[in-house]
C-alpha cells in the first residue's frame, strides 16, 4: 500500500507542466515573432524581453484557465500541434496566418495542398509538433485533491495575469504603441495568431450560414451594339493565379517573360493594376462582384449576385472552365467545368495539368458557337511552390530552375528563373488563344487576361502569397491586365484601341473588371458604372 501511494506521487504538477508548455511555445515556434519584436523596439533588448515575458504572462494565464484535470491535455494538445504546423510557415515562408489564410487553407484542394506537405515540413511537425504532445500525452501529471488543485489553478491563473498586465502597463506607451502600429507584430505570435483567425473565420461562416442572395441587375439587357451583330459576340476572360505585374515583360521586366504577346500590336497591357485581395479566396470573388476592394467582404460576395449571373440574366451564354482549385462560389449558378484531372498526355504529362488543356476545347467551343457568350478559364498559372510543375520543359528558358517545392533549399535567382518559366508559358498560351480568336469567323471576338493576386519569391523572406494587404508587398498586389480585340470587334462596337492604349496607362483595380466586361458586352443595366468600365470613354456609338 505505502509502494502505490509513493507511485501515485511520482510525476509533475499541473502548474509545472503549464509553465513548461508555456516557455516551450515562447522559445520553439515564435523567430519570427521575436525577430519583429527586436525591429519593432529598434534593438533595445530590455523592451524586447519585457514585451516577451508580459505575452509569455498572457500565455500562461490561458493555459491555466485549461489546466483541470479533463481540459489540461487535450489544450496543450492543441497549442502545440497547432504551433508545430504554422511556425514552420510562418518562419519558413513568412506566411502570416491570418482570417484570410484561414480561409484558403479551408477552401483548397488536395492538389494545391500536396505541395506544401514537404520533408522540411514533416521534419518540423514531428521534432515541434509531434514529440511535445507525446510528451504531454504521456508524461504523469501529479494532482492534488480537487480543492487545492483549483487553489493552485487561480493561484497560476491570477500570477499569470499579474505579470502580463504589471508588464504592460509599466511601459503602456511603448507597448501599446507598439501592437497599434504593428499588426504584424502579434499577427506573428504562434499558435495565438492561427487560433485566433480559426475562431474568427468560424465566427464568419457562421454569421453567413443562413444568408440570402440578392439578385443584381435584374434590368440587365442586351445593348443595341450587340444586337445589330449577325454574328455571336466571343469574350474569353482568361484568370491568371499568382501572376505579378513585376516579372511580366509587357509591364517592363528586364526580361522578356512575354515575346509572343510582345511580338504583337494588337495587345493591350494595363500598366499599374492593383488586385483585391493577396489570394484567391479573396480576390475571385471579389474581382467579378461589383464592389471594389474597400467595400467588399465575404458576406457580401456570398450575398449578391456577381458579373457572370448578370451576363447570364441578360441573355449571354456563361461557362466558367476551371484548371485550379475552384471558382470559389462565382460559378454556383452557371455551367462549369474542371479540366485539372484530365488525362490528356499532351498537357497532363506530369499528373497535373498546365494550362494548354484550354486551347483544344476552346478551339472546339468557337467551331461550334451559336450564341453571344463569356467563357472564362481559371488558370492554374504559376502557382507556387511547385512553379516547374506548370510548364512544359520546352519553355524552361530561364536557368537554372528550382525543381521541387521546397523553396527555401533553392537559390532565390533559381525559384526566379523557375516562375518567369511559368510566365514564358503563360504568354504561349495568351498568344495560341488570340491566334484562334483572330483565325475564326464564327464570332466577333475579344480577350481579356487579368492574374487574381501576385508573389513574393523570397524578397524579404516572403514566399508565396496570402499577406495582409495592409503589410504586403506591391509584389503580392501588382498583376498584369491585358486586352485584345478583333478587328471587327474594335470596327463594330467603335473602341478607338488608341485611347484604350492612353487608358491603360492610368491605375486601374480588380473593381474594372465587372463594369468593363459589362461595357465590353454591351450589357445594359444600372449596375454598370461608365466611370470603372475601362471601354466607355474610347468608344462614340450608343452604348
Amino acid at each position: 500500500m505505502k509502494l502505490e501511494n509513493q507511485a501515485d506521487q511520482r510525476g509533475i504538477s499541473p502548474v509545472l507542466l503549464s509553465i513548461i508548455v508555456a516557455a516551450f511555445i515562447m522559445a520553439a515556434y515564435n523567430n519570427t515573432f521575436w525577430g519583429k519584436a527586436q525591429r519593432v523596439f529598434e534593438g533595445n533588448m530590455l523592451h524586447v524581453a519585457l514585451f516577451g515575458l508580459a505575452v509569455f504572462g498572457l500565455v500562461l494565464f490561458i493555459i491555466a484557465l485549461f489546466s483541470n484535470k479533463w481540459l489540461q491535455k487535450p489544450f496543450l494538445i492543441l497549442l502545440l500541434m497547432t504551433g508545430g504546423v504554422s511556425s514552420y510557415y510562418m518562419d519558413t515562408l513568412g506566411v502570416m496566418i491570418d482570417r484570410d489564410m484561414i480561409q484558403n487553407v479551408m477552401t483548397t484542394t488536395m492538389q494545391e495542398g500536396k505541395h506544401l506537405i514537404t520533408f522540411g515540413f514533416i521534419s518540423h511537425v514531428v521534432i515541434y509538433a509531434i514529440i511535445p504532445s507525446l510528451f504531454v500525452l504521456l508524461v504523469r501529471v501529479k494532482r492534488p485533491p480537487f480543492l487545492k488543485s483549483l487553489i493552485r489553478q487561480g493561484v497560476l491563473a491570477v500570477v499569470a495575469f499579474a505579470l502580463f498586465a504589471g508588464l504592460l502597463m509599466a511601459n503602456f506607451k511603448n507597448f501599446s504603441g507598439a501592437i497599434h502600429d504593428n499588426k504584424d507584430l502579434m499577427g506573428s505570435f504562434q499558435p495565438g495568431a492561427p487560433l485566433t483567425s480559426t475562431v474568427r473565420y468560424a465566427n464568419m461562416v457562421l454569421n453567413t450560414r443562413d444568408i440570402v442572395l440578392q439578385p443584381r441587375g435584374e434590368d440587365a439587357v442586351k445593348g443595341p451594339l450587340i444586337k445589330a451583330e449577325d454574328k455571336p459576340v466571343l469574350t474569353v476572360i482568361m484568370l491568371g493565379e499568382t501572376v505579378r505585374a513585376q516579372n511580366f515583360g509587357l509591364n517592363g521586366y528586364e526580361r522578356d517573360t512575354t515575346p509572343e504577346l510582345g511580338a504583337r500590336d494588337d495587345v493591350i497591357a494595363f500598366q499599374d493594376v492593383s488586385s483585391c485581395g493577396t489570394a484567391t479566396a479573396t480576390s475571385l470573388p471579389c474581382m467579378f462582384s461589383r464592389f471594389d476592394r474597400g467595400s467588399y467582404s465575404y458576406e457580401k460576395g456570398l450575398g449578391n449576385e456577381n458579373l457572370l449571373d448578370i451576363l447570364n440574366r441578360a441573355g449571354v451564354h456563361v461557362e466558367w472552365w476551371d484548371n485550379n482549385t475552384g471558382h470559389k462560389g462565382v460559378a454556383d449558378r452557371v455551367d462549369s467545368r474542371v479540366l485539372t484531372y484530365s488525362k490528356d498526355p499532351e498537357y497532363c504529362a506530369v499528373g497535373e495539368c498546365n494550362d494548354g488543356i484550354f486551347l483544344p476545347d476552346l478551339q472546339k467551343a468557337i467551331d461550334n458557337i451559336t450564341e453571344d457568350t463569356v467563357l472564362v478559364m481559371h488558370h492554374i498559372g504559376s502557382h507556387g511552390p511547385a512553379y516547374y510543375l506548370r510548364y512544359p520543359k520546352e519553355y524552361e528558358r530561364f536557368t537554372p530552375t528550382c525543381d521541387k517545392t521546397e523553396l527555401k533549399t533553392c537559390t532565390q535567382q533559381e525559384i526566379i528563373n523557375t516562375y518567369d518559366n511559368t510566365l514564358a508559358y503563360t504568354d504561349h498560351v495568351l498568344a495560341e488563344t488570340i491566334k484562334m480568336l483572330e483565325n475564326q469567323d464564327k464570332a466577333v471576338a475579344t480577350m481579356i487576361y487579368i492574374s487574381d493576386h501576385g508573389e513574393s519569391l523570397g524578397e524579404g523572406g516572403l514566399y508565396l502569397h496570402g499577406t495582409p494587404y495592409f503589410m504586403a508587398p506591391e509584389t503580392q498586389y501588382k498583376v498584369p491586365f491585358v486586352i485584345w480585340m478583333s478587328k471587327d470587334y474594335e470596327k463594330d462596337f467603335d473602341v478607338d484601341p488608341t485611347c484604350l492604349e492612353a487608358r491603360a496607362q492610368e491605375p486601374a483595380t480588380h473593381a474594372n473588371l465587372f463594369h468593363s466586361v459589362l461595357g465590353l458586352m454591351d450589357i445594359s443595366t444600372e449596375e454598370r458604372n461608365p466611370d470603372l468600365d475601362v471601354f466607355s470613354a474610347c468608344r462614340t456609338k450608343t452604348e
